[in-house]
């Protein structure tokens, strides 16, 4: 009998820290004890306000950033333990699509260039038909061949996102870390990119692990969303699943936060700031400073991962007051 398969990308235990001029060599974690997994085909959501740590988990996963401690796996191989030369070797299979397609591409290199430098440079294919494969890439997500001869400056910002995602497909990888794909482009092309990415993963099988400060945009594209505060993980579970029955208060905070197109509706709630947030870490719940439901307990005691019910065990949170 088969046993479980495993994860494409498992994460487990992940910490890391930024060192802080300001602090006096005071190390700042910024990732605190993450795992989640991710499997083959399938889109995960990193849910989270500016500052919980989301960018800085997806750049530890790209091994863009260093690792204090912890793990980070893909099929089966650790890469926090990889030499530089043995993650040469999978960094095609693993891309990324970055927040701002302007600073992510050099204005000094025609589409052809840019799309070409990762073949390049991996050895993907035979030379000679390297252009040939950059033509196709470009169709792919909805670019016609003549976009190959300009620059960035020459695009939209949706053809510029366009080309970062054709450049993360050049090496035909398995997994796209995208951090904010949409948030710097209009509504209109914003919805064209969602549309694009759900439509990579299923005419392609690319898996997507999708940072996004914006729930509206998971709550389209994820097929699972894990929602991240200062550096922690308070809940995870399946899209339907999260946005029908959230259960951390932050998580149920975010959602009511999302814009409705519609007068009647009642203005989105706003939470209160945490001016520390940055500089402390509680003994208790990452989040009771902030919370409007918190009790004495949630200051001293910090909540364990537990399952929602038994029922739904794919639906994890860190919270003392889930039940009620």
């Amino acid at each position: 009998m088969p046993g479980p398969a495993i994860p494409m990308l498992s994460v487990r235990d992940l910490v890391v820290r930024y060192r802080s001029a300001a602090a006096r060599a005071r190390s700042l974690p910024a990732v605190r004890g993450v795992s989640l997994e991710l499997a083959s085909g399938r889109i995960l959501g990193l849910a989270g306000e500016s500052g919980s740590g989301k960018t800085s988990l997806a750049r530890a996963i790209l091994r863009l950033v260093p690792i204090e401690s912890g793990q980070v796996r893909f099929r089966g191989l650790d890469l926090t333990t990889m030499s530089t030369r043995s993650l040469q070797q999978i960094r095609p299979r693993i891309q990324a699509v970055f927040q701002d397609p302007l600073a992510a591409l050099s204005p000094r290199r025609t589409v052809l260039q840019t799309l070409r430098e990762p073949m390049d440079q991996f050895e993907v294919g035979q030379p000679t038909t390297r252009d040939d494969r950059v033509g196709r890439v470009l169709e792919s997500v909805g670019l016609e061949a003549a976009v190959r001869d300009r620059y960035p400056h020459e695009l939209s910002g949706g053809q510029r996102q366009r080309v970062c995602f054709a450049r993360a497909l050049v090496t035909e990888p398995e997994l796209i870390v995208a951090d904010e794909p949409v948030s710097s482009l209009d509504l209109s092309v914003r919805t064209r990119i969602i549309e694009l990415i759900a439509d990579l993963r299923s005419r392609l099988g690319v898996a997507f692990l999708v940072v996004s400060h914006d729930l509206s945009v998971l709550r389209r594209l994820a097929d699972d969303v894990a929602v991240m505060y200062r550096g922690e993980l308070v809940e995870t579970a399946p899209s339907p699943m999260l946005f029908a029955h959230p259960a951390h208060p932050y998580t149920r905070s975010l959602i009511d936060s999302i814009p409705v197109p519609d007068p009647a509706h009642p203005r989105p709630s706003v939470m209160a700031s945490d001016p520390a947030a940055t500089l402390t870490h509680p003994d208790g719940c990452v989040f009771y400073m902030r919370c409007p439901e918190r009790i004495e307990r949630c200051a001293s005691v910090r909540p364990s991962e537990s399952a929602v019910s038994s029922s739904k065990p794919e639906h994890r949170v860190k919270c003392h007051l889930w039940k009620q």
